[in-house]
């Protein structure tokens, strides 16, 4: 939302902001939410708007080995490992979804099956790893749909955690 109002009363009911650009980045800071509960996930994210995100010290959801090779040559510039979260595009789609984020290559996220090559990535380029950002639909009203969703997030996230770097901390 571009309207700093709007997110400066979000930014203390919810428990995180999500941004997807500089431009609504910068509408958060400045609304008073707090950096440590800022996320930024998009595939299109550009290096400035990486260097911006690392500066602020949010967590920044991996969307691409580019991105990672950009992190890590942008930690090393400014001595602190950037904080990363792995947008994962699970290999199961959310049944009766309006809007579908998984069951296949998709333009957000990593796939499932690259995802511990990733990781592995992550951990040699000392980024600081947080965890998983796992969406797979929305607009959905059935409880049992969503429920198995659920419960399919949660075991993708076990088997991924395995390859992980580090311990879990984000979901």
């Amino acid at each position: 939302n571009p309207m700093p109002a709007v997110v400066g009363l979000m930014a203390g009911l919810v428990d995180g902001i999500d941004v997807a650009s500089a431009g609504e980045l910068k509408v958060a800071l400045d609304a008073g939410a707090h950096p440590a509960e800022i996320s930024f996930a998009g595939p299109g994210k550009q290096t400035v708007e990486l260097r911006q995100a690392v500066a602020a010290g949010i967590l920044i959801n991996v969307e691409s080995f580019r991105e990672v090779t950009e992190l890590a040559k942008i930690s090393h510039e400014t001595g602190g490992p950037a904080r990363v979260a792995v947008r994962v595009n699970p290999d199961f789609e959310l049944k009766s979804s309006g809007m579908k984020m998984g069951g296949g290559p998709k333009q957000f996220g990593v796939d499932a099956e690259q995802v511990p090559e990733l990781l592995a990535e992550i951990g040699r380029a000392g980024l600081a790893f947080e965890g998983f950002h796992l969406f797979a639909g929305s607009q959905n009203l059935k409880p049992e749909a969503i429920v198995e969703a659920q419960c399919k997030s949660y075991g993708l996230a076990l088997r991924l955690a395995r390859s992980a770097p580090s311990p879990v901390r984000f979901l």
